[in-house]
């Protein structure tokens, strides 16, 4: 599966809103981020569960990847207790 790369190995300040951004403007499948190693706690307490995003983090030689793929529709039927 192809993906879109960003390079953010050089953002030390704003790197979650810049992510962020970039995610807003993307239509492909599947999102990486190079990021500079050892900032995973970081960027995972950043953006908490993700919101419409799963998030994976990819151990790289010299930097991570961040792979944020969309989550999947969840269909999921009202328990309308009237109806039951």
């Amino acid at each position: 599966m192809k993906s879109k790369i960003f390079d953010m190995r050089s953002v030390t300040c704003g790197l979650v809103p810049a992510i962020v951004s970039q995610l807003g403007e993307v239509s492909e499948p599947v999102v990486d981020f190079h990021i500079r190693p050892g900032i995973r706690e970081e960027i995972m307490s950043g953006f908490g569960s993700g919101g419409e995003w799963d998030i994976e983090i990819i151990s790289a030689i010299g930097f991570d990847v961040l792979r944020f793929t969309p989550k999947k529709k969840c269909i999921v039927s009202d328990l309308n207790i009237v109806e039951y």
